[in-house]
């Protein structure tokens, strides 16, 4: 009897230990295969730049795996991938530089990444990231000049209708002076007639 208790409790104690080596590996595995995350670089979500980058810098909570990283830009408005291509890997941050042929200039862009993160796994993220270089404000305000200037050449109402009243008082002289020509023509030609039937 005493030896089935002391049996019992040996068993007990083993099955309690293995159960608290599994909670523990249960609770380690997801901190060992946690994929790396971005916590910080040259951009961050909602940045407003005021031109668009010239090297895109992204810092990961763990160094990635070389090969198989990709980074890549796309104008939000039309959905076109501008531009796209592996980055340079130093330690945990990874950067690309915008090609010398791209000018993207003012608009809304989301900067998408894949990388292999240092548990082998694949990671996807997206920024995204206004550029507001302020070109277009000084286009209004170059408009909204011109438009003064524009303003201050234009004839006001009252001479527009001094110069359409003088206007047609010298087309009514005009028109005036071609009755009369007409008039004298037509009585040119009946006069012609007249003295033929007196000459006959």
């Amino acid at each position: 009897m005493i030896r089935s208790s002391i049996h019992l409790g040996r068993t007990l104690t083993a099955g309690a230990l293995v159960a608290g080596l599994g909670l523990s590996s249960a609770l380690l595995a997801p901190v060992a295969s946690a994929h790396d995350t971005a916590i910080g670089g040259s951009i961050t979500e909602g940045d407003v730049l005021d031109e668009f980058p010239e090297e895109i810098t992204i810092e990961f909570s763990a160094i990635p795996r070389d090969g198989f990283n990709n980074f890549a830009v796309t104008d939000q408005a039309t959905g076109e991938v501008l531009f796209s291509e592996e980055p340079e890997i130093n330690e945990r941050e990874l950067t690309i530089t915008t090609p010398e042929d791209q000018d993207p200039g003012d608009g809304d862009y989301m900067f998408g990444f894949q990388i292999t993160s240092s548990d082998g796994h694949a990671t996807r993220g997206g920024i995204s990231f206004s550029v507001e270089s302020g070109e277009g404000t000084a286009s209004a305000s170059e408009t909204a000049n011109g438009a003064a200037v524009d303003s201050e050449g234009a004839e006001t109402p009252a001479e527009a209708a001094e110069e359409a009243e003088g206007m047609s008082t010298w087309m009514k002289w005009a028109l005036a002076g071609v009755g009369v020509l007409a008039v004298i023509a037509v009585l040119a030609v009946m006069l012609a007639k007249r003295r033929g039937y007196d000459a006959e």
